[in-house]
């Protein structure tokens, strides 16, 4: 009897092989026969799920931003105002082995976006939906007067993104100059900045 596959996991196995694959070849190699060998099947399975390394990448991206989205939804759950604001802006920096190296996947995707304009709109829809949370959690802020109302919430999100991917690149690029406590400090001295005054025990 023939095994039966469920082809949505292993579709998820493939592109979370694909995500492994960059994170220790880098973009350029990454090969679609490196991922089939690292997720342990033909090489002619992947041509069943995706149409090409292309197709992979995007799909490999999209699940990166999904693992992001997970964890900050579930570490801002029961959390209101600037503190989910926080929350969120803190769990997005790579401060530990696994968010450094989910960072380090990221800046590969930039560079390999910069000549594929199909994964660049995958980013900018990325970029999009991140911007619109934050966007939220600005103007609940704002209306419990936890943030200063003055500003725009959109551009004040945008202004965060910024913090977040420069922060994320140095992080990347230098871990041992922008360690875990100065990437928190920097977060916490812009939240300040724009008028949120931090509870010592929320740390």
């Amino acid at each position: 009897m023939p095994k039966i596959v469920d082809h949505a996991v292993r579709r998820q196995e493939l592109v979370d092989a694909c995500l492994r694959v960059v994170s220790r070849l880098g973009l350029a190699g990454t090969t679609t026969r490196e991922i089939s060998r690292e997720a342990g099947v033909s090489h002619g399975i992947i041509a069943h799920y995706f149409s090409g390394k292309d197709d992979v990448l995007r799909a490999a991206l999209q699940r990166s931003y999904e693992l992001l989205a997970e964890r900050i939804r579930v570490r801002i759950e029961g959390l209101t105002g600037a503190h989910a604001l926080r929350q969120a802006l803190l769990e997005s920096l790579p401060v530990d082995e696994a968010s450094v190296t989910g960072e380090q996947i990221e800046l590969a995707f930039w560079s390999y976006s910069l000549g594929n304009p199909a994964l660049a709109d995958e980013r900018w829809r990325s970029y999009s939906q991140w911007r619109l949370l934050l966007e939220v959690l600005v103007r609940d802020a704002q209306t419990r007067g936890e943030l200063t109302s003055r500003q725009d919430p959109t551009l004040v999100a945008e202004a965060f993104i910024a913090l977040i991917d420069g922060l994320g690149a140095q992080a990347a690029l230098y871990p041992d100059r922008l360690p875990p406590e100065r990437q928190r400090a920097i977060v916490d001295s812009t939240l300040q900045a724009y008028g949120m005054t931090l509870d010592p025990d929320i740390g």
